[in-house]
């Protein structure tokens, strides 16, 4: 994943030492682009995999266990909510990446590159961490009425494995926060090579 910001970087060096060298600009504006195009399709893989369980998720609360009462409601508006706002999120990440236009400035390049990035650090904080709250409280909330649809060993079943599930899924969320702030370290180290230049 580092490698085309290590290539990104020893290009900038190398136009930095020689002078202005047109092809070695085109080819650092090339491999940006590319590098936005990976995060575009990161966003497009999430919002497929959340629109999907979304979808299984409404259509489990509508088939199999239609839950009535006012605080399962409330616990699967949580749920729902929290996927549909993630949804929006990436979605508006989208938006955002293809307001950076490679072709103007390194600098309005590299600031407005920068800018997507610490957005997305914010995203993967306070945001996702306050999204996975929601969705497990959410999830807790609907086992007294489980209980009219299961039995309690199955109920007990799904609150444990809600807990194996979550911390899986914790794991590899801070694996992508990782390698994105990773990323954005480096981009910062560029951000500063082409404000001296």
């Amino acid at each position: 994943m580092s490698d085309p910001i290590d290539d990104l970087k020893n290009k900038w060096n190398k136009a930095k030492t020689s002078g202005p060298d047109r092809a070695s600009t085109t080819h650092i504006i090339e491999l940006s682009k590319k590098k936005m195009r990976g995060a575009v399709k990161m966003h497009i893989g999430n919002i497929a995999v959340l629109t999907i369980s979304l979808i299984g998720i409404s259509a489990f609360f509508v088939y199999v266990a239609p839950l009535q009462e006012t605080l399962s409601h409330i616990g699967i508006a949580m749920m729902l909510g929290g996927l549909f706002i993630r949804i929006m999120i990436e979605c508006f990440s989208i938006y955002r990446s293809s307001k950076v236009d490679f072709s103007e400035t390194a600098m309005e390049a590299s600031n407005k590159t920068m800018s997507f990035y610490s957005y997305r650090k914010r995203i993967h904080g306070p945001v996702t961490v306050g999204i996975l709250i929601a969705y497990t409280v959410g999830f807790y909330i609907l086992t007294p009425e489980f209980s009219n649809y299961f039995t309690t060993t199955q109920v007990v079943l799904m609150d444990v494995s809600y807990l194996f599930a979550a911390a899986i899924f914790s794991f590899s969320i801070r694996k992508a926060i990782k390698d994105e702030m990773r990323i954005l370290n480096e981009l910062k180290d560029l951000q500063k090579e082409i404000a001296q230049d």
